[in-house]
This record gives C-alpha cells, structure tokens and sequence, in this order.
C-alpha cells in the first residue's frame, strides 16, 4: 500500500462519487486513493534542453550565419559600389554642364604651386574639382574660394576643407578625410580629400614591354598637344570636346585614386598619366618601375605614392567616359587597350571591353 501511495494522489469523495466502490465505507469523509491521471504526471514534468542538444542549435546558428555572412558583405558592397558610380555620374553631368557654358572642359590644375614664387603662380588655374562646383550644387563654396590665389594661401584654407560627399566612395575607409598638399607632406595644413582623379594620359603603357614611349602625342606629329588624356595641366592647351577624336564613349575623362598624394579636389596636381597596371601595388621584383617600394602610397601600397588609378573595389576600378557613362574597368584588361581609353585622340579602334 505504502508503495502505491507514493505513485497516487490521496483525496476525499462524496459518497455518490464514481471513484466509490464497495466497501462504501470507503467513501465519504475518508480518504481514497485516487489514480493519478496523465496530466498530472505532465503538470510534474520539467521538459528543458540537454547540454548535448544547446550545443547543436548553438553550432547551427553559427553555421547559417557563416553561410550568410559572405551574402551580406557582398550585398553591402554592390549598394557602396553603386552609390559610387553615381557619383561619377554627377561628376559627368557636372562636366558636361560646364562645357556647355564654357565650350571646352576645365583644366586638370596647375601642375605646380608655390607660397614664395610669384612667376610659379602666374600659371595658377583652379583644379577641375573646384572648377566644377557650380554644377554640382555647390556655388557657394565655389564663390568663397579666392581664385586669385593660390589653394596654399590662408583665404583658401576653410573652403579647401570642406568635405564633399559626391568626391568620397563609399568603398574606402576614409579614415583620414584630410591631407597636406602632396608636395609638402609634412604640412600641418590639410585639405579635404577625394577618391577621383582626372586622366592625364599614359606613359609607358602602349608599348610594353619597352618603355619609351610618352605621355603625349609627338608620335604622331602633335608634339605641343601636351598630355594624352582630358585634364590637362599648367599650359597645355585646353581640351574641346570636338578634340575628342578617339570617340567620347571609348575615352575617359576620370577615374578612381583614393590613395593618391594629391587627391585633393582643390589640389594643383589631381590628375594621373598612368604608368602602371590598374590597381597595381608595389612589389620589389615589378616590371615598372614606378612599382618599386620606395614609390608606395600610404597607405594602400599602390604605386608611384598612389599617383595612378586604383580601387579597393575586387577587380578594378569605376571610370567616367567622356559621354558621361560610367564603366567598370577590369584590372586585367588588356594594356595596349587600357592606354587606349586614357587616349583622346590616338587613333585607337576599340571594340566593347
């Protein structure tokens, strides 16, 4: 009995109860032993997980997000890869919004500056950064530069640090938003930074493995054309859009260049002749010579101090063409084909690339 007890339930019935049975006296005021039901022994149950089965759940979770993980960063990626390409785009539109009201596309910038030599700063333009601010909803800013000065000069000091969202890729770090003037790095005076630079040209590209050949068009009778490229610099002539020879759709006007030691959109110098492979770093045992170490930009590690076009997009860099198209440019495009595109006038015929 005392066995029994110990799996039921002890209660009190009324006689007239179904759990009374013969003996009647069973019933009543006095205890009977009642059956305990199923749901009382669940009511009892403490269901919960073991340490074996918490371990899988917590191995799975981790697992799907190892498999998620790689989706996720790829999808943030392609919307930062998107917003930078329309920047560019309004780049464009800014391009081509100033050649219409002036005829002929800005100049890239001065080439050089100085603080202390007058004759230095007769050749001072403003950069085509600067140039195009009006078209880009900025002709505030662009009104509070001293254009009678150079950008080293005090007044141009605040206006040269504003930062502007339309020059910044997404895709960059931007750990650093400001930068001295590149030819003097140690300057506690910095300027606002930008990840595109203007296309000069290309030297040495169009006849590697040899080396000869220069940034200009002497090779084909034009040796005062200056550089190969859209934005030229200092006194070279300026560029019309009727100088475009080699077809707007297939030349480039800019490009990306986080790293480079001018990347300044107010700077003298934000424009690149290409001298190396897209997206090249340096190496000790490279082929060019602007690849060698003591070249590196910092940070990054691309060539010639980060003076060439270069992306940390995986692969190659945007470009804006001259049409206003923005094209993703393979690191592994063909070099007698990438000089082409930094070409206006060289006589190139180019298929899709």
């Amino acid at each position: 009995m005392a066995k029994r007890m110990r799996n039921s339930d002890t209660r009190s019935f009324p006689v007239d109860h179904p759990f009374c049975q013969v003996p009647p006296h069973h019933c009543g005021v006095a205890s009977v032993v009642a059956p305990r039901t199923p749901q009382s022994r669940r009511k009892r149950a403490s269901p919960g997980f073991t340490l074996i089965e918490l371990l899988v759940v917590v191995s799975v979770i981790a697992l799907i997000v190892a498999l998620l993980m790689p989706a996720v960063q790829q999808a943030r990626e392609a919307a930062r890869k998107t917003a930078c390409r329309n920047n560019l785009k309004q780049i464009g539109i800014a391009f081509h919004s100033y050649e219409t009201s002036h005829r002929v596309f800005p100049k890239g910038g001065a080439g050089v500056v100085s603080l202390t030599n007058p004759a230095v700063n007769t050749r001072w333009t403003l950069s085509w950064g600067a140039a195009i601010l009006p078209h880009l909803d900025q002709l505030p800013l662009f009104e509070s530069i001293n254009q009678d000065e150079t950008y080293l000069h005090e007044d141009n000091h605040v206006p040269g640090r504003t930062v502007l969202p339309v020059y910044l890729c997404p895709t960059n770090s931007h750990l650093e938003l400001f930068r001295p003037n590149g030819d003097t790095p140690s300057s506690n005076v910095q300027f606002a930074r930008t990840d595109y630079g203007g296309n000069y040209g290309e030297r040495g590209l169009r006849c590697y493995p040899d080396s000869n050949c220069q940034n200009n068009y002497a090779d084909t009778g034009h040796p005062n054309s200056g550089g190969r490229g859209m934005l030229l610099i200092g006194t070279d002539p300026v560029v019309r859009l009727v100088d475009v020879k080699d077809g707007t759709t297939h030349t480039l006007m800019v490009g990306e260049a986080p790293e480079g030691l001018h990347s300044l959109w107010i700077g003298h110098k934000n424009v690149f002749d290409q001298s190396a492979p897209l997206n090249a770093q340096t190496d000790s045992d490279s082929d060019w010579q602007s690849c060698h170490p003591i070249f590196a930009s910092k940070p990054g590690n691309f060539c010639d101090y980060g003076q060439e076009f270069h992306s940390y997009h995986s692969g190659g860099a945007n470009f804006l063409a001259v049409d206003g198209s923005v094209k993703f440019v393979s690191e592994n495009l063909d070099l007698t084909i990438f000089s082409a595109l930094l070409s206006r006038a060289g006589g190139e015929v180019i298929d899709d690339f």
